[in-house]
């Protein structure tokens, strides 16, 4: 959507045709609003992915939540700064529409713990983050739609691969032998190395069924 400022002359025609002071306020109301710098912001299409759409007010959302979660300032300007959260956005917008055609569903509370759980490691509480909301006009769920995104994508992924996944115990059991020391060390470490192994596997999977699936969509860059 383009909102363009409305020309000083073109008000001053239709100032000397009111005809009370109600009409001239709303003039002036009218002439604020389309000389503010927010509504003056264009939200060109920057990439379209068959019929879903990126604009640039998507990749504003997403620079500046970067910038908060990372505590860092970040080039906007930056060309390769762009087209990397660009990159991660149409993976975003990808992953989505495999989900939602999987029917994979999540629960809130499931999306509430992963939530809390991120905020607490990345010391930032709700607060802190509904400020950072209010401040930049982003929707207060962003973040809970990234999340909720990444776990329905997750749970496809472990649903399609879990049963392909071999994990070597033989090499498990030598790693083992090096670092417990007692039979109850063996067993803890014995799971969380079968777990590590099972989630690099799945990441590799991840990744791959990403890229494949990114070749069923026209994607357009403008």
């Amino acid at each position: 959507m383009y909102i363009l400022a409305l020309p000083f002359y073109l008000l001053e025609k239709i100032i000397k045709l009111a005809i009370n002071k109600k009409i001239l306020i709303f003039i002036i109301c009218i002439s604020f609003f389309y000389q503010s710098p927010s509504s003056s912001l264009t939200n060109n299409v920057i990439v379209t992915i068959d019929n879903v759409i990126i604009t640039e007010l998507d990749l504003k959302k997403e620079l500046e939540f970067i910038k908060f979660f990372n505590k860092s300032e970040i080039d906007a300007n930056s060309v390769k700064i762009r087209k990397d959260i660009t990159e991660s956005l149409i993976d975003r917008k990808i992953k989505k529409i495999e989900v939602d055609n999987a029917k994979i569903e999540i629960t809130e509370k499931e999306i509430e713990n992963y939530l809390y759980n991120y905020l607490v490691n990345s010391k930032i509480n709700y607060e802190i983050l509904n400020n950072f909301y209010k401040t930049h006009q982003i929707e207060n769920d962003y973040l809970k739609n990234i999340i909720s995104i990444d776990l329905r994508w997750i749970k496809m992924i472990r649903q399609i691969y879990e049963s392909r996944i071999n994990i070597n115990l033989t090499e498990v059991n030598e790693q083992i032998k090096k670092e417990a020391q007692t039979t109850e060390e063996d067993e803890k470490l014995k799971s969380q190395i079968i777990s590590s192994e099972k989630n690099k596997i799945l990441n590799k999977f991840s990744t791959t069924h990403l890229e494949k699936s990114k070749r069923k969509y026209l994607i357009k860059f403008l």
